[in-house]
């Protein structure tokens, strides 16, 4: 999917969690370099870390033809953002990333633009609340109810879950709750660089420690273990690759070769075919964490297109 070159360090222990040496396109090392912005800090705060998200995503401009109109989904704030022109009948809710602790729908408002232009579709970015403030599970019930707020709206017929690495984890964790409820589930899902294991038993997480510019384990544990808040990590609403999977709509999975949670998308790829759900993979060769968000990478537009294309595809399927 990239054509970023690669050229690895002849030392293996470089290659083995402590230093490589890789060449990339300028495109993905500013993603990259974005990411490691994220981390710039040693003794950043929550606070901190959520100003630091911010910053990073006022990288990615949202387009003057952009529909915007702010709406309260079910008590859940939120951001309807659309392409012009689009279908009205079909939402994709937008869950955005930042380790259950930062990020907004604000910061994602481009990426919604992008995914509504390329699904025909109108997005729909949820504001959950954040840990520390609100631990699990009340993100998962805020993103739920704007899954239920945007299937009651009149004329919709098809809503589609979408996000990114802990929102990727709250996608899965929305459709188990869903499901587990015996409500309509969404007709499809998207899950981008997924956090799905909070008890951190991804292999990668240190076998690919060399390639992230994003400290993933340490991520994992501090901004899950605030998010669990004395929580089991194996809960499989806080971690859905310890769930039954049996019964989700169809789901695409994307991740980069370049990330320490490269396992928690294979793992829960795996999981979604042994439980009998409809699932396609895709792999970012020498692609970061979250690729899709940098809205100046090419490889993040064409991406968007084929979820787009995806998502158009599991609507048709139902027609």
């Amino acid at each position: 999917m990239s054509s970023d070159s690669t050229e690895w360090d002849d030392n293996p222990a470089s290659q083995n969690g402590k230093e490589s040496t890789m060449t990339y396109s300028p495109d993905t090392q500013r993603a990259r370099d974005l990411l490691s912005y994220l981390v710039s800090e040693p003794d950043a705060t929550i606070e901190d870390y959520r100003r630091l998200y911010d910053e990073v995503c006022s990288n990615f401009e949202l387009p003057a033809d952009a529909e915007v109109e702010d709406v309260d989904a079910g008590g859940t704030p939120a951001i309807w953002v659309s392409a012009p022109g689009v279908d009205p009948d079909t939402v994709i809710i937008v869950v955005h990333g930042g380790g259950f602790t930062m990020g907004n729908a604000k910061g994602y408002r481009e990426l919604g633009y992008r995914l509504s232009k390329a699904a025909n579709a109108r997005a729909l970015v949820v504001d959950y609340r954040l840990a520390p403030e609100a631990p699990f599970p009340l993100p998962v019930e805020d993103v739920a109810s704007a899954y239920r707020f945007a299937r009651g709206q009149d004329g919709v017929r098809n809503v589609v879950l979408v996000g990114d690495s802990a929102g990727g984890g709250l996608v899965f964790s929305t459709l188990l709750m869903l499901r587990d409820a015996q409500e309509r589930l969404p007709d499809a899902a998207v899950a981008m660089s997924p956090l799905v294991d909070l008890a951190g038993e991804g292999a990668s997480l240190t076998e690919r420690a060399h390639l992230d510019p994003l400290p993933a384990a340490a991520l994992v544990s501090g901004l899950g273990g605030t998010y669990l808040n004395g929580a089991d990590p194996m809960h499989p609403l806080a971690s859905p690759v310890y769930a039954d999977l049996a019964g989700l709509p169809p789901t695409l999975v994307l991740v980069g070769t370049d990330e320490g949670l490269y396992d928690d998308a294979t793992r829960i790829v795996e999981k979604l075919k042994e439980d009998g759900v409809e699932v396609r993979f895709e792999v970012g060769e020498n692609l970061p964490h979250i690729w899709p968000i940098f809205s100046f990478h090419p490889e993040a537009v064409a991406t968007t297109d084929r979820i787009g294309a995806f998502i158009r595809e599991q609507i048709s399927a139902k027609l």
